[in-house]
């Protein structure tokens, strides 16, 4: 198996680690390799210690590696945070305090600022790593314009990596294939436009205001209008209203926005209206920790809203699934006239990867057959009260039941929409690993680097609610049943017992605001 390099950049918020990681991706993507990145950065403008990480392979990488074999600290005293995860071979680069010490404010200082040790830095990995030095130029010209001061920057960096180190050992990158850099945010943004979105409707709430950002900055050219309103509340009310008359919309937040649409949530399930929650998950409770990454609003979302109705709630586990269940969950949305949650968290809306590019693919559109008020001088009446099939309230017992009965019907029908579940690796292994969302990504990567892989099978959840019976009979099939979540109660474990009879014989639990890492997980399964 090709070996997977890992490089690691951090420092304070405010000296470029984020876009100087991103311009790596760029040249580690033209030069044929596949990656995966991954940001940790507290809730701060300023200061505070940001890193970016990004591991690569000639080979498909599912995640990150948590062990790194290039480290460049912009500012002193920030890798000393990061010693577990170095190995007897990092190279580890700092000015002044770094294993190996590379003078960056004195290079910044002929540069005219301290704002150019991204830049350089940018530089010397690229020397070690042996990437095409005229590529990454043309890169940053791209980025920067034609800024000489960058690429002199850039120069200095490259020129003080060949008269003071070796260049590491790596696999020539050989893909062709046109890939595009994205994260998750973004790639359900394209999903969502694919399936023909009318509105967006989002109050910013970290990690989901990407998703905000990027289709603020395409309304354009998608044809789609985005607002940000006041709060949560008057974002979920809005998409509602839309929906009413006869928009495609969707709103984006995390747990703590959440809480405030659930009310909506009711809402649109009575009155019959299809709008999209984007939950992309952050530790809670309350505030919690904005900037990183849980898996811990599982229940919340499959018991949103008082009342009984059916929704649906469905989890991408990597980009390409956050893109078509983009589409998905709005096309079942105005489909069934119901509320929709896409469930994600930090780990996948802010992480990148590079993929085959979909931006050209042809739209995939399901409408909804509910009457718009207005067209064709057809009445409509949308009622949160209890009403007939007209629109009108009612009270009495029988009517009460039909009406609850025709919500409820629907709930056979979703099934049959539902995404199936994945099941990788041995099927007739001993062993089955159970988990749901960004937890594919260390799963599958795990798996391909163990020695004991034939020991395993891993199933993924896609549709969390509702649930496929069926998924039952896959779990018990197998005599060791492992729960993987990026929560501390097990949610999903608890979610299938609600539904079906299931014994899990281990669990591997994290909570930590931090995803799984493929080094650590590979202990926990052979422990």
């Amino acid at each position: 198996m090709e070996k997977v390099i890992t490089v690691k950049i951090a420092g304070p918020a405010g000296t470029g680690i984020k876009s100087a990681g991103l311009l790596l991706a760029q040249v580690l993507n033209e030069s044929g390799y596949y990656l995966k990145d991954y940001s940790e950065y507290p809730s701060l403008v300023r200061g505070g210690h940001n890193t970016y990480q990004v591991s690569f392979s000639v080979n498909e990488v599912y995640c990150v590696h948590k062990m790194v074999d290039i480290f460049v600290s912009l500012a002193k005293n920030h890798w000393q945070e990061h010693e577990k995860e170095f190995t007897k071979n990092t190279l580890v680069f700092a000015d002044s305090d770094g294993k190996t010490d590379i003078p960056l404010r004195e290079m910044c200082g002929q540069l005219g600022g301290s704002i150019y040790t991204n830049t350089i830095t940018l530089g010397l990995i690229s020397y070690l790593l042996d990437l095409n030095k005229e590529l990454a130029k043309s890169i940053l010209k791209k980025h920067f314009g034609d800024d000489s001061i960058n690429i002199n920057a850039f120069e200095a960096g490259y020129l003080w990596g060949e008269n003071n180190c070796q260049k590491i050992a790596t696999d020539k990158g050989g893909n062709k294939e046109k890939k595009i850099i994205l994260d998750g945010n973004e790639a359900v943004g394209w999903g969502l436009y694919k399936a023909d979105l009318d509105m967006f409707v989002a109050y910013p709430m970290t990690p989901a205001t990407g998703l905000l950002h990027f289709l603020a900055k395409n309304q354009d050219e998608f044809k789609l209008k985005v607002i940000h309103p006041e709060d949560e509340i008057a974002v979920a009310s809005i998409a509602s209203g839309a929906s009413m008359a006869g928009a495609r919309a969707a709103v984006g937040t995390s747990g703590g926005g959440f809480a405030l649409m659930t009310e909506t949530i009711s809402l649109d399930a009575m009155a019959g209206l299809g709008v999209v929650y984007y939950l992309s998950q952050r530790p809670g409770p309350a505030t919690g920790m904005p900037t990183w990454t849980a898996q811990g609003d599982l229940l919340f979302a499959v018991h949103s809203g008082h009342g009984e109705f059916p929704k649906i709630v469905l989890a991408p586990g990597d980009w390409n699934e956050a893109y078509e269940f983009g589409k998905l969950s709005l096309n079942l949305a105005n489909k069934f006239d119901i509320p929709v949650i896409l469930l994600s968290d930090k780990n996948l809306s802010e992480s990148s990867t590079n993929i085959k590019d979909f931006t050209s693919d042809k739209a995939e559109i399901v409408a909804s057959n509910k009457v718009i008020p207005g067209k064709r001088d057809k009445i409509k009446l949308y009622n949160s009260y209890e009403h007939d099939e007209e629109g009108f309230s009612i009270e009495g017992a029988e009517e009460s039941k039909k009406m609850a009965d025709l919500r409820l019907k629907k709930s056979k029908e979703i099934l049959k929409e539902m995404p199936k579940v994945n099941l990788f690796g041995n099927d007739k292994a001993k062993k089955l690993i159970v988990s749901w969302g960004s937890t594919k990504g260390a799963i599958l990567e795990t798996l391909r680097e163990m020695k004991n892989r034939e020991d395993f099978a891993f199933l993924q959840i896609r549709g969390m609610w509702p649930i496929d019976p069926k998924v039952s009979q896959i779990i018990n099939a197998f005599s060791e049943k492992i729960l993987v979540e990026n929560n501390a109660t097990g949610q999903l474990e608890a979610l299938l017992k609600s539904q079906m009879t299931v014994e899990f014989t281990k669990r591997i639990l994290k909570y930590d605001g931090r995803p799984f890492f493929p080094e650590e997980l590979k202990e926990a399964l052979n422990d």
